[in-house]
């Protein structure tokens, strides 16, 4: 080493100060660590490599992205593959000029953080090799905090950069919360009106409501279905642009911004909003379009089960009277989102004359029906309608909506007992009882319930009415005849009289008549019939016999 003398250890005395090869390397890695980059690194490692052995610097390599990589010497592919091989450590290295050469791996914390490729005449001595060793500690160290500098100066780079676009983002991101929040709420107003129950005239009273404009909806064949908002003003017209979108029509100096409903590409109808200043903005746009998801579900919804019942409805109606198979029964009802699961009773309805209307009698049973807003399914049988209905509740409107819905009063209905849905057929049968004692009753038009018949439940005119007629000709047949001679009304009264429960003056304010004109009648059918109307029994099938009269066409004389 410069400075030297043979025999001494590489101490010398400068200025009368010691100068040994460890102070050098002291105070090159103070130097290294005040300005801890990789150039001014090396730069300080190649001086000191000089001053403590007669060894030069002739390549060195630094970390990058986890790998070595040559920072400064002459081009070298071959040593280059020798010094960046993974796993190397400390050693010599071949030459070709037969010069000593050394890799002088720098490390700290266990890793390498670079290399210093040695190149000598002549191999150094202990000595030197402990000196470069021990250098190469401070540069390693100081190379890892060259890198730890550059790592974080990136990274405040970064949070700076992210800083500047940080407000930026957070007032974009306000804005479109914002937005968000808005439309969300717009979704939230438009499933309240769906889940509502008020079908297309809640939907257009929301869209409305959103959007401050008169709103209407119309069907596929232009015709209004619902709308909301002034009165003064039409609808838009179905022309609609290939894309669904629609083209907006002055209509009575007012144009409409229209959007087409669909579902499953098929065309439902449109929905509009008036747009008469051309102010319509793009969230009343999206509140529109909103408006028609909501209307296509619903619509689609009437659609599809109306094509299902077509298919479907009847022929589960039918089976379901006949005793079909229960779990298929339910299966089908569930396609047709009816409730099976809930008592059930059968409705059967029929007219001797045509409607007026020309409306066939199962179409306005089911007018009528969905008019009560009663759950049926509806079906053709014979000469007459049958519904399956779900629902229990008076009856007695239900004739009044059938004569509205077919066009006239002389229809019958007859009503079936309340039960489970496996017992429909029985309730069938008990329908088209009820039906047939109406139609052959005094009133034929009208609507007779099984649960409201009592005694007549038992009786049956399946064999035209032959051993009913048997009975009440064998217990009326003398007060019939002088009825029909005299023009007289004594099985009329006989009837009101056992009605009343025997009661003179019940039996005489239902037939407005003094009460010596009921006891003068009463007793002319005794001495006429030889009846004793004190006597139970004879009472019993006198009643029996006036009611069946009633209930029976041709029973009265």
């Amino acid at each position: 080493m410069g400075g030297s003398r043979p025999g001494d250890t590489g101490r010398a005395v400068v200025d009368g100060e010691p100068d040994s090869g460890l102070y050098r390397i002291f105070l090159a890695g103070s130097e290294m660590f005040e300005d801890p980059t990789v150039s001014n690194t090396f730069r300080i490692a190649n001086s000191t490599v000089r001053a403590v052995s007669a060894c030069t610097v002739i390549a060195t390599y630094s970390v990058e992205q986890g790998r070595l990589r040559r920072f400064s010497g002459a081009p070298d592919l071959a040593l280059d593959i020798l010094v960046t091989t993974p796993g190397r450590g400390d050693g010599a290295l071949q030459s070709t000029n037969g010069a000593w050469r050394y890799a002088l791996f720098l490390t700290a914390h266990a890793a390498q953080h670079g290399c210093l490729v040695l190149q000598a005449a002549a191999a150094p001595s202990a000595e030197e090799v402990f000196l470069l060793s021990a250098l190469a500690r401070p540069t390693g160290a100081a190379l890892a905090t060259s890198e730890l500098l550059a790592r974080e100066r990136r990274r405040t780079a970064e949070l700076r950069k992210q800083g500047e676009a940080q407000a930026d983002v957070n007032q974009a991101m306000s804005s479109t919360i914002q937005h968000l929040g808005a439309r969300q709420r717009v979704r939230e107003v438009f499933a309240t009106a769906v889940a509502s129950g008020g079908g297309e005239s809640a939907v257009l009273e929301a869209l409305h409501a959103l959007t401050g404009r008169s709103a209407v909806l119309q069907d596929s064949f232009g015709n209004e279905r619902a709308r909301a908002g002034p009165e003064d003003r039409r609808g838009p017209t179905a022309v609609l642009e290939p894309d669904g979108a629609s083209t907006g029509s002055e209509r009575n100096g007012g144009e409409w911004c229209a959007r087409a409903i669909r579902s499953n590409g098929q065309f439902l109808g449109f929905v509009g909003i008036l747009d008469a200043d051309h102010t319509v903005t793009d969230d009343d746009r999206f509140t529109l379009e909103l408006a028609g998801t909501s209307l296509a579900i619903g619509m689609s919804h009437r659609r599809n089960l109306a094509e299902i019942e077509m298919r479907l409805g009847r022929d589960l109606a039918a089976d379901l009277v006949s005793g079909a198979d229960p779990e298929g029964s339910r299966i089908r009802a569930e396609a047709l989102q009816y409730d099976l699961g809930r008592p059930q009773r059968v409705v059967v309805a029929s007219s001797a004359l045509p409607s007026p209307k020309g409306i066939q009698i199962d179409a306005a049973l089911r007018q009528a029906l969905t008019a009560l807003r009663v759950p049926a399914l509806v079906s053709r049988h014979s000469d007459s309608a049958m519904a399956v209905v779900g629902d229990d509740r008076d009856w007695s409107r239900l004739h009044e909506q059938l004569a509205i819905a077919f066009g006239s009063p002389n229809c019958s209905i007859g009503v079936g007992g309340r039960g489970p849905g496996t017992d429909l057929p029985t309730s069938f049968a008990q329908a088209r009882r009820a039906l047939r004692i109406r139609t052959e009753s005094r009133d034929p038009y009208g609507l007779s319930n099984h649960d409201d018949l009592g005694l007549l439940r038992i009786l049956d005119s399946t064999d035209g009415g032959a051993e009913v007629e048997s009975f009440v000709q064998e217990w009326l047949g003398i007060l019939r005849e002088h009825d029909r001679v005299h023009h007289s009304d004594f099985v009329h009264t006989l009837g009101v009289h056992l009605d009343t429960g025997g009661n003179y003056d019940r039996t005489a304010a239902a037939l407005i008549v003094h009460r010596s004109t009921v006891r003068y009648r009463l007793g002319r059918i005794e001495e006429l019939t030889g009846y004793d109307l004190s006597d139970p029994d004879t009472r019993f099938h006198l009643h029996v016999a006036t009611r069946a009269s009633a209930a029976f066409r041709g029973a009265a004389a």
